[in-house]
């Protein structure tokens, strides 16, 4: 089983040129969201396609720890989707690696190639006139089989407060958090079947998975 400790002292060895909060988030991310547990739950998929891959932070967990081969990943800021190619680099013998800017709005017909696909972190920064919609999109782009991870912070906890003050810091805007039951009866109505969910508090951060399928 991989464990934090291991992830952390991985990713403090690896370097991104956009800046110091950039390598902050990149080296100690682990440490308050639960990436071991999602990791984990890989097991024997060949792919993985990351919506909001940010600057492939987990992309280069999946490529050294996991046996993933192929990995995609979109991204809104291309300042990130850069760092990305660049920390992915070095796994071109290893793993196949396909990181595109997001314009908001069109998800990519390739991710219907992957047998997994993530959402981390990103539900709550979706507009929210936008969040369900997106939901049905992220349907409509999988193949039959796959598997949609959602890790997300928990809306329906009162802890959801110090996430606030978090991304009103490092992301300057208030995220617009759901509960998981809120996730849970929106994927179903989207056609996902649910597979397994979890919740887990980490410091005042708290966040639940939801594993679903189509």
């Amino acid at each position: 089983m991989i464990q934090t400790n291991e992830l952390v002292s991985f990713l403090k060895l690896k370097t991104v040129h956009s800046g110091f909060l950039d390598q902050i988030k990149v080296s100690y991310r682990p440490l308050i969201c639960p990436f071991d547990e999602l990791l984990n739950e890989v097991k024997d998929a060949q792919s993985a396609f990351d919506i909001g891959c940010g600057s492939g932070q987990f992309a280069l967990l999946l490529a050294e720890f996991t046996s993933i081969k192929k990995i995609g990943g979109i991204e809104i800021d291309k300042r990130l989707i850069t760092n990305a190619r660049d920390l992915l680099q070095p796994y071109s013998g290893k793993v196949t690696t396909d990181f595109q800017p997001y314009d908001g709005s069109t998800l990519p017909d390739s991710m219907k190639e992957y047998d997994l696909i993530f959402l981390i972190d990103v539900l709550h920064h979706i507009p929210v006139a936008f969040q369900e919609s997106f939901i049905k999109k992220v349907y409509d782009h999988m193949r039959p089989g796959a598997r949609f991870i959602v890790k997300d912070i928990n809306g329906g906890s009162p802890f959801v407060l110090f996430n606030k003050m978090h991304d009103l810091i490092f992301a300057r805007e208030i995220g617009h958090e759901w509960s998981m039951k809120r996730l849970i009866d929106t994927a179903q109505q989207a056609g996902f079947k649910v597979l397994s969910t979890s919740k887990k508090q980490i410091y005042v951060y708290p966040h639940y998975t939801v594993i679903l399928t189509k």
